[in-house]
């Protein structure tokens, strides 16, 4: 199958009464979107897919394409400095998790339900639990969880993992008008705190979903057909029947597999990251390898018609040089308190180059903030006999990691 190319923008195309599917990417993800967006088409009725391109600052920048609704940063209400302020204080994967709830709330303007799935997420049969389970959820949230049973020992992944990365997977979620206040809250932590730094307890969107499911009544789907992937298989070990795939363990269908760091280039692994010790966990092989030659081949077909994706715009200040990770932190958190040049904007190239040569300070403080949150969780006796000994020099050094993100706050 292949792309087609339309003339204008599909804004009018037929959705599935009341629910809206929606994803976010930079254009370097789009033919897997689009391989997302043609199974929705397939399973859910001709089901359409919205595109937010967080390297796309204006709707005229726009692609055309047949079949989706794509929409530019300029859709999320913030205004242009604001969203240059977030492409510099977070990496490509942080702004893309941060903008989550300020997508989801606009598009909940236009519908009753609205599911965001990963763009890396391939659909295999109809998604008939999603509108019921939403609907009779408390709190107008629809969850995910990892893991669904306690992991087995010779699992590559247990629940250990859960405490750095969220017990949700984040690659969906589903919220309704009821979610509105939700939303709010968790972009009032994403705006600043969508990061992933262990040390401040923090894993981009996604731990800050820990605290929300409770607040928030959120509701766990127990189907294990969705978000299925290579940490969870051996809880939901992969078949395949005339009818398509299913959990061999209890006869659930596969709705919905999220590939992790899957390259179609090699579709023989299922992840280049990880791999389990023992693949017999993970189901039938001849599954498992079906799945992925057939999700490769229509993520090649979609590359062969698309035009190469440009260079991520924010990965480089207007002069070229790559921006580090610690520029990065210093320019977010100097921009809580003041506004900062942008290295994105030709003419402030001049300005930024001076708070860039200025840097080094909030630099060399984000990094002595950093060892003395290791010095006290690492060693937390030697930092108490630190601060009962030299009490006014530790009062000094407090604020440097007390007044933090995450659980430094």
């Amino acid at each position: 199958m292949t792309t087609a190319i339309a003339t204008e923008q599909h804004d009018g195309m037929a959705m599935t009464t009341g629910v809206t599917y929606c994803t976010i990417l930079s254009t370097n993800y789009l033919p897997k979107a689009l391989v997302l967006a043609e199974t929705l088409r397939e399973h859910e009725d001709g089901a359409g897919l919205t595109i937010l391109f967080t390297d796309v600052a204006r709707d005229d920048q726009l692609p055309q394409l047949a079949g989706v609704v794509c929409r530019s940063t300029a859709s999320l209400g913030l205004t242009e400095r604001e969203v240059l302020t977030l492409a510099m204080g977070y990496d490509l994967v942080e702004f893309a998790t941060a903008v989550k709830p300020l997508l989801l709330k606009s598009l909940l303007e236009e519908t009753e339900q609205v599911f965001y799935l990963d763009p890396d997420t391939y659909l295999t049969s109809p998604m008939s639990e999603l509108a019921p389970a939403l609907t009779a959820s408390v709190g107008g949230i629809l969850l995910t969880p990892h893991f669904l049973l306690p992991t087995p020992p010779e699992a590559g992944k247990n629940e250990g993992h859960l405490l750095t990365v969220g017990v949700f997977n984040l690659g969906f979620c589903g919220v309704d008008r009821r979610a509105r206040d939700f939303l709010d809250w968790w972009w009032g932590h994403l705006r600043d705190e969508c990061l992933y730094d262990p040390m401040a307890g923090l894993f981009v969107d996604q731990k800050w979903m820990d605290i929300g499911s409770t607040l928030w009544q959120a509701a766990s789907l127990r189907h294990s057909g969705y978000n299925v992937g290579v940490t969870n298989l051996p809880e939901r070990p992969l078949a395949r029947d005339a009818d398509g795939f299913y959990n061999s363990a209890n006869g659930e269908r596969l709705r919905l597999f999220h590939f992790h760091a899957f390259d179609a280039t090699q579709p023989e692994r299922l992840s280049v990251r990880f791999q389990h010790d023992d693949q017999s966990v993970l189901g039938d092989p001849a599954a498992i390898e079906g799945l992925c030659k057939e999700y490769a081949g229509l993520i090649v077909e979609h590359e062969r018609v698309l035009p190469p994706a440009p260079a991520y715009p924010y990965l480089t200040d207007t002069r070229g040089r790559r921006i580090s990770r610690q520029l990065r932190r210093a320019h977010r958190i100097g921009s809580l308190e003041a506004t900062l040049p942008s290295p994105f904007v030709p003419a402030e190239a001049d300005a930024y180059d001076t708070w860039r040569r200025s840097a080094w300070r909030p630099v060399a403080r984000s990094l002595l903030a950093d060892t003395g949150k290791s010095v006290r969780l690492v060693l937390p006796e030697e930092y108490d006999r630190a601060r009962k000994r030299f009490p006014k020099v530790i009062e000094k050094l407090r604020p440097l990691f007390t007044k933090g993100v995450g659980a430094w706050r």
